[in-house]
């Protein structure tokens, strides 16, 4: 099989039928796997309706676990040759993933991200956080990991196309909002080849349901600091 499709959500119940539809357009040879965090907007009732089968499999959870738990989860049932794991929320096109997997396996590379910013490259940093606010905490984290790891990357939190194999190799660990961030430095710690795609996004806003908060950014700078200087 060559790709896992991994959809998780939380309270995506406008969303999260057609979410899995354009999983399902996806012309290349997969398995979709849900992940639902304890809902509580009646997407779990939704869920309950579809039939599962070999291609879609659906988990759902008693309690909220965390973003990073579910993550684990999803990594720990894929059987894709490469894990990609785009938002219930739509905020991405799926389609995306075609551009993203020419790259990884034209250039014979590790793994892929999709990135908001790198047709923003020239465009001061500045004048992106003054237009979105937002972007802050993209570019911190982006910030430290090119420093660190020595990259060049734009943008190290949209969406990404990894090799399984490495994603069951990495250990990681964290059950929050910390986990994309342990990932990308365990992938750059460990010297895995990386490269970037532009990638189309539209953000929600906080009264559609966006939840990511600046306070957000705090354990997700913590993973970064660990696994460069502790793991």
């Amino acid at each position: 099989m060559k790709l896992t499709i991994i959809i998780f959500c939380f309270n995506e119940k406008a969303t999260i039928l057609k979410a899995i539809e354009q999983a399902k357009q996806i012309s290349i040879d997969k398995e979709i796997i849900v992940i639902d965090n304890c809902s509580t907007d009646g997407t779990k009732d939704i869920l309950e309706t579809l039939e599962k089968s070999a291609a879609l499999k659906i988990v759902m959870h008693n309690k909220n676990m965390g973003v990073g738990y579910s993550v684990i989860e999803g990594i720990s049932l894929a059987q894709g040759e490469y894990f990609y794991a785009p938002c219930a929320d739509l905020e991405y096109k799926m389609e995306d993933v075609y551009k993203m997997m020419e790259k990884i396996e034209n250039e014979n590379l590790d793994a892929v991200f999709g990135s908001r910013l790198l047709e923003k490259k020239g465009v001061s940093r500045f004048r992106l956080i003054k237009e979105r606010p937002y972007w802050l905490g993209s570019i911190i984290a982006t910030f430290l990991t090119n420093l660190f790891y020595g990259r060049d990357f734009t943008d190290i939190i949209a969406t990404k196309l990894i090799k399984t194999n490495i994603l069951k190799e990495l250990g990681c660990q964290a059950t929050n909002q910390a986990f994309e961030f342990e990932l990308v430095s365990r992938l750059c710690k460990k010297g895995y080849k990386i490269g970037e795609v532009p990638v189309w996004y539209k953000p929600r806003t906080h009264k559609e349901g966006k939840t990511i908060k600046a306070i957000d950014m705090v354990p997700a700078v913590l993973a970064i600091l660990r696994i460069k200087f502790l793991k």
